[in-house]
């Protein structure tokens, strides 16, 4: 089964139960970041000049992050998901439009391996100064930005089943191209206005025991993936 099943899982506000960035806005950087976060949220600048602009804003370097993160926490349930993932051969990874460092960081705290981590990369010159690198781009993706998540659903079939697990903005152009959707929070908001289908969630125990009930199922003494059928949540 190895390969046939690739979960694409959001980090801020759902592997960690805070939005990590916000979280660090709000306590090292300039207030302006909150006017960039107001333009993205209205639609007048994407995802990637929203972070480029905030990122900067952030005082103190790395050290001063660190010390904030003391206090973020993970989703108790994720480590034994991630485990689970592993051993049924599902490619585990973390899609984010966080920071790179923050997430290896607290995944490195709490033990927890995953297969790749695709977030923007966080850069520190030598006067603590901050700026993002972000992933590779193949072009502009359908909502016209150039740091998307639509970018992990595009190629050519056949691919592996693509289910997408979040929460929030980042996940909402995304939804649409994904085989399967386990939603919360604002998300769930969204898929309803859109008429996509989604499976509401509460924490990654109850993913495990969807994704056993209703997409692998036994066949001999072997797994195999079955189509999965949804409705709204």
């Amino acid at each position: 089964m190895k390969g046939l099943i690739e979960l694409l899982c959001d980090f801020d506000g759902t592997v960690a139960l805070e939005d990590t960035v916000d979280l660090l806005l709000e306590q090292l950087a300039d207030p302006a970041w909150r006017i960039l976060e107001e333009r993205w949220v209205r639609g007048e600048i994407d995802s990637r000049e929203c972070m480029a602009g905030q990122i900067p804003l952030i005082q103190g370097g790395w050290a001063a992050i660190r010390r904030i993160l003391e206090g973020a926490r993970v989703d108790p349930t994720f480590a034994g998901f991630a485990v689970w993932c592993r051993r049924r051969g599902i490619r585990l990874r973390i899609v984010s439009g966080g920071i790179d460092r923050v997430i290896h960081y607290l995944l490195a705290r709490e033990g927890i391996t995953v297969d790749e981590i695709w977030a923007p990369h966080l850069v520190e010159d030598e006067r603590g100064r901050l700026t993002l690198d972000f992933p590779a781009s193949t072009g502009r993706t359908r909502c016209g930005s150039t740091f998307c998540k639509c970018e992990l659903f595009a190629g050519r079939m056949p691919r592996p089943l693509r289910i997408l697990v979040g929460d929030g903005r980042s996940d909402f152009c995304c939804a649409r191209q994904a085989d399967w959707i386990f939603a919360r929070d604002t998300l769930i908001t969204h898929c309803r206005a859109q008429a996509i289908d989604f499976l509401p969630f509460e924490d990654f125990a109850e993913i495990r025991r969807i994704l056993e009930l209703r997409v692998l199922r036994p066949s001999g003494d072997k797994l195999r993936v079955s189509s999965p059928s949804l409705t709204s949540g």
